[in-house]
């Protein structure tokens, strides 16, 4: 057996060796004590489907409802498949896309010999629990893997004459993907951050708009109350694992804040004085930083590996100063982690590494310390604030690792890179071509063959032209001068 495919079976017997206990402990067949609590939130999406999906009208009146229209034919589908059991069929259907993401994680790592990305999300996955299949955040994650997949087929680094194509025909399907996995959840169109500003990348990004609005209009006119959820987005507060409730555990643990937690629009968040006036802030934070992520993209200068980097680094972002941070929300950092360190120069080994240290936390957390945390036991809210200031140390080191890595000029120092990008601007240019991601063609490679075939026969003939040339002028140079020159 090759050592490709040695390590190909060594991945693929480690996802099942640290999938299939998580699969059996949500279905209740090992250790139930352990998976049933991460996947309380299967009742809560049965009650949506028995209570309206299945009628043809999308949750009205429930506050808990906060997605997108898309994701309503997403929780009805365990219903109509065979089965009377929606929490297996639920479970299911998300190993399912647990597996599609380790598929195109292995497909990627076979072509680019790097093998770090699948571990990552082999290892990574176990940290955070079970929830990957009580949650159905995997399946905004899945398009997103795969778009990344096809952009880093498809997509250059200009000014390597090697005949390989840019960004090509699979722009549409990944765009496409980036639309859909943005009508089930907002993160994934992150992803445009990552594009060239080129004519090729300005087509992927009208495509994934295009198909998040045509996909979102279509389930809103499919389904009655299909603006509801635009209601409940707006009024959501400071939920208690987000970074905007750190300051207000801390005061009332030292007794100088008299508010309380309670269950409000989908989440249990801290209510009483400054709450509002925090998530207002927290709402502002989240304009700044996608301001200061415009203006990188806008100066950044652009190779693939920057595609997964970007969404990386836009994610985390958005993770930390969004007014709610839901465990769940860690599997979109896994996935884009994981595709990141595919590439042997990204940028956020960092940013991955501390991402991965945040899990356990996570896990201790939610689900089997929540009401200690409720109760605001010391205990927790230590362990809320270290989460939370390990994904903002993730989030400021991931952004200033890709400014330095993109970017030469004043706002943060620069170092050398490990790979040298290119300006956007020449990505569509003549000889604009792919790098390590790219795929030679067979004319490229032909040509390519011919050109270094062409270049050794003239370093060749040049050769022999500067002997016959040395030869010829020692035989006419008097006996001293050329013994001179031999010695």
């Amino acid at each position: 057996m090759s050592q490709l495919n040695r390590r190909t079976l060594y991945v693929v017997l480690g996802w099942f060796a640290s999938r299939i206990p998580l699969y059996l402990m949500t279905t209740g067949h090992l250790w139930s004590w352990y998976g049933r609590k991460s996947i309380g939130d299967i009742t809560v999406y049965l009650r949506w489907v028995d209570g309206s999906l299945k009628h043809g009208a999308l949750p009205v009146g429930d506050n808990s409802w906060q997605y997108p229209p898309l994701v309503g034919p997403l929780l009805l589908l365990p219903k109509v498949l065979p089965g009377a059991d929606y929490q297996g069929e639920f479970v299911r259907l998300a190993f399912i896309a647990d597996a599609l993401v380790i598929l195109v994680l292995l497909w990627t790592a076979r072509r680019r010999e790097s093998w770090l990305g699948p571990w990552f999300w082999i290892l990574s996955v176990p940290f955070l629990g079970p929830i990957i299949y009580g949650r159905f955040d995997v399946f905004s994650a899945m398009p997103v893997v795969a778009a990344l997949a096809i952009l880093g087929k498809g997509v250059p680094v200009p000014g390597a004459a090697d005949g390989r194509k840019q960004l090509n025909g699979r722009r549409w399907i990944a765009g496409s993907l980036v639309g859909i996995g943005t009508a089930i959840k907002i993160w994934p169109g992150l992803t445009v951050f990552g594009l060239p500003r080129t004519k090729r990348g300005w087509q992927t990004i009208a495509t994934a708009a295009f198909a998040a609005i045509a996909v979102t209009l279509t389930c809103m006119f499919a389904f009655r109350n299909g603006s509801w959820f635009l209601h409940t987005q707006g009024h959501r507060g400071i939920e208690i694992e987000s970074i905007w409730a750190v300051p207000f555990l801390l005061a009332r643990r030292a007794g100088v804040w008299h508010g309380r937690i309670h269950g409000h629009y989908g989440s249990l968040e801290v209510l009483g004085t400054g709450a509002g006036f925090a998530g207002k802030v927290a709402i502002a934070s989240t304009v700044l930083v996608f301001a200061l992520l415009a203006w990188w993209w806008w100066r950044k200068q652009w190779r693939p590996t920057v595609v997964a980097d970007a969404t990386l680094v836009a994610t985390l972002l958005m993770i930390v100063t969004s007014r709610v941070i839901s465990p769940q929300y860690l599997i979109w950092l896994l996935a884009t982690a994981a595709f990141c360190l595919l590439s042997k120069d990204t940028s956020q080994r960092r940013s991955a590494l501390l991402i991965l240290v945040s899990l356990p936390i996570t896990q201790w957390i939610f689900p089997y310390n929540f009401t200690s945390l409720i109760h605001f036991h010391l205990s927790a809210i230590l362990a809320v604030t270290l989460r939370d200031a390990l994904l903002l140390a993730a989030a400021a080191i991931g952004f200033i690792d890709l400014w330095r890595d993109t970017v030469t000029g004043p706002f943060l120092p620069w170092r050398n890179r490990t790979a040298a990008p290119v300006s956007d601007a020449s990505a569509d240019g003549p000889g604009a071509t792919a790098g390590e991601a790219g795929e030679v063609g067979e004319v490229g490679e032909k040509e390519q063959e011919g050109a270094v075939a062409r270049k050794g026969q003239e370093s060749v003939a040049a050769q022999e032209t500067e002997a016959a040339h040395a030869v010829s002028t020692a035989a006419h140079q008097p006996a001293g001068t050329a013994e001179a020159a031999s010695a």
